[in-house]
């Protein structure tokens, strides 16, 4: 049961790098509506990262 915590650990760590990789193609954009989407995105980006990980880490706890 463990493993599947563990696969969404991996999981999110590939969601990551495609993520970031598009928040910082939206923050080089000249266009100022694109900049702060891409800071929105970032921030969205970690909070999940942080609601996914606490879930994760309280699984592996129990």
């Amino acid at each position: 049961m463990k493993y599947a915590y563990l696969l969404i650990l991996a999981l999110l760590l590939f969601a990551d790098i495609f993520a970031y990789t598009e928040v910082v193609g939206l923050i080089r954009q000249p266009s100022d509506t694109s900049v702060i989407v891409g800071l929105l995105l970032l921030t969205l980006l970690v909070a999940v990262n942080f609601i996914v990980i606490r879930f994760t880490l309280s699984k592996f706890k129990a």
